[in-house]
């Protein structure tokens, strides 16, 4: 790399240059959203990475890679122009770190076609070059309409490099992902699993555990499921999100489960596929599990907007061997005819009248008449929101059969869940009945 670099006047002036800037990645530094685009053979998806740098040194390439991944920042490197992998800067944000000084297309030319694409990324100049000419070329990058910033002298100290890169950490944290985050996401893994026990009253066992999806992302840090999911919904990946939540869940079942049920949210979305029945009871019977052991719950106010029509898509699991829920009972329209018509097993009164049963007489009677209308019908009846023991043994004493919520537990990943289990054998939770001795046993020797 060139000490110095000398610019003609005609370098200076803007051009007509109507093509995108398309840099160059070496195989060994694609990111996880290139190497998906690569392999399924499509376009290229846009990078999700907020730091791009530009430098034909290898080595300052992964210097500034690994302060930024300490900084929990995601970066992708420009360093070679003769690779086949594409990469489109078109409106892209965040920062571009770039040096001026490289052999086969220098940082004014690269300044160019970044104006030319669009890029909406600040831009910092890096070079050991004359403090004038990085001058000169960031007047230049104004010109350009780019968001120039104060350029970096080489060698950088790492306290300036960590002060160019802060923006990024406030910027990253503080923003919703993008359908394409949680596409990778799902992808590559850092879509997770925890589970929440349903605890029946009468025996204080547990029943089932609620799966429920949890995103610790790399670039955002945890993004609540009341973000990811909407967006899932809206990107159309609730199919793949659900396949996601699915294996995983039925991958964590251990012995030490015993008969409780595995329970998992099914989005009305997929009440569209028509084969997706038969996909979950693929994926259920891959795994060596009997589709008897899985529970899918559905909300009421999805369940009851089309009820003629889900019941063909509602029959056909129930033909498989799945149980259903009808989740958030209370919130949206049921008629006593379509919980009669439904094939439904078990109804989850919605935690908003739980979390009033203690101060709330007419919350009291409203809950009460709901565990009845389900007993009526046959339904296994079960309040979410549970958060206190006396909530609980109301709950009890109006004969409410099962429960679930923060006073027993909230979501745990599948490891402390067993931990949990084997805890509450030996301190029972305030509000359910002591243990049968075979729960003991069970919990216990695990």
């Amino acid at each position: 790399m060139q000490a110095s670099l000398a610019f003609k006047q005609e370098q200076l002036s803007v051009p007509h240059h109507p093509l995108p800037f398309q840099a160059q990645f070496p195989s060994h530094m694609m990111t996880i959203s290139e190497t998906r685009a690569s392999n399924s053979g499509g376009e290229m998806t846009r990078s999700m990475a907020k730091l791009l740098i530009v430098d034909d040194d290898e080595r300052i390439c992964r210097l500034i890679e690994k302060v930024a991944d300490k900084m929990h920042i995601v970066s992708e490197c420009v360093n070679e122009a003769s690779n086949a992998h594409v990469f489109d800067v078109r409106g892209r944000t965040g920062l571009v770190l770039l040096d001026l000084n490289m052999p086969e297309v220098d940082g004014v030319e690269v300044l160019r076609r970044l104006a030319a694409a669009g890029c909406e990324a600040e831009v910092c100049l890096m070079s050991g070059t004359a403090k004038e000419v990085l001058e000169s070329a960031r007047r230049l990058g104004d010109e350009l309409g780019l968001a120039m910033i104060e350029p970096a002298s080489k060698p950088m100290e790492l306290t300036i490099l960590q002060g160019l890169l802060r923006p990024l950490q406030v910027a990253t944290k503080s923003r919703n992902p993008t359908a394409d985050e949680l596409a990778v996401a799902l992808e590559c893994g850092e879509m997770d699993v925890h589970f929440q026990p349903k605890v029946s009253l009468s025996t204080g066992k547990t029943t089932g555990y609620e799966a429920l999806a949890r995103w610790h992302s790399s670039l955002l840090g945890d993004v609540p499921p009341s973000t990811f999911i909407p967006l899932a919904v809206e990107a159309g990946l609730m199919g793949e999100l659900t396949r996601v939540v699915v294996q995983k869940s039925l991958a964590s079942i251990e012995p030490w489960w015993g008969d409780a049920s595995l329970c998992v949210n099914y989005s009305p979305v997929l009440f569209e596929d028509l084969e997706y029945p038969d996909r979950l009871e693929q994926w259920t019977r891959a795994a060596g599990i009997d589709p008897d052991r899985v529970m899918l719950e559905i909300t009421e106010s999805e369940a009851m907007r089309d009820p003629v029509r889900y019941i063909d898509i509602l029959v056909r699991f129930r033909l498989k061997g799945f149980h259903l829920s009808i989740d958030d009972f209370g919130t949206g329209f049921s008629s006593m005819q379509h919980l009669y018509e439904l094939p439904f097993e078990e109804l989850k009164i919605d935690r908003s009248f739980i979390s009033k049963l203690k101060d709330d007489a007419d919350a009291r009677v409203i809950v009460k008449a709901m565990v009845e209308l389900a007993r009526g019908l046959g339904l296994h009846s079960l309040a979410e929101g549970v958060e206190d023991a006396e909530t609980a043994k109301i709950l009890q004493a109006i004969g409410c059969q099962g429960v679930q919520g923060y006073h027993y537990t909230r979501a745990l990943p599948v490891e402390a869940l067993c931990a949990w289990e084997t805890q509450r054998v030996k301190d029972p939770v305030e509000g359910v009945v002591q243990f049968p001795s075979d729960d003991l046993n069970r919990a216990g020797s695990n």
